[in-house]
């Protein structure tokens, strides 16, 4: 069965992965993993894009600020199972997104729209995942504060 789109929204209250297509980008660009960062407004939801396309953001930060560098959070299937190779969380893309805006972003064409891939993330990850935020050159001190220590 498969749930409306603002229900599996309203249950990111906590760090979980997602996986839909944005169709803000490129029409031609395949569905993603994020991962939900918890902050204390909860009419926000606080994503990362999951990327296995390491080499290609190595080099964009390397190019744009390499102390960006530090918020790129390496991760295999030892971390999360459903992944098929090594790939990075971008920390430094941290998006804050209202509830009510997420809908708008999310490819309702797709048989499901969105799928929560796992809660269970590693306590290990989720503090990493949180310092990287943290600790970005590129994000935004308000997103900084707004997150939810573990």
């Amino acid at each position: 069965m498969d749930l409306p789109i603002d229900f599996i929204i309203k249950t990111f209250t906590d760090f979980c992965v997602c996986y839909f297509k944005d169709i803000r980008h490129d029409s031609s660009a395949p569905p993603h993993y994020y991962i939900t960062v918890p902050v204390s407004d909860d009419s926000f939801i606080l994503f990362c894009i999951i990327t296995s396309q390491v080499e290609n953001k190595l080099w964009y930060y390397k190019k744009k600020n390499e102390k960006a560098l530090e918020s790129l959070v390496r991760i295999d299937p030892n971390h999360l199972p459903f992944l098929t190779k090594i790939s990075v969380i971008d920390c430094n893309m941290a998006e804050l997104i209202s509830r009510d805006e997420i809908v708008d972003i999310i490819d309702s064409k797709l048989d499901p729209p969105i799928k929560v891939i796992t809660r269970n993330i590693p306590d290990e990850l989720k503090d990493k995942i949180i310092s990287a935020i943290k600790n970005s050159p590129i994000v935004k001190p308000i997103i900084k504060k707004m997150i939810k220590d573990i």
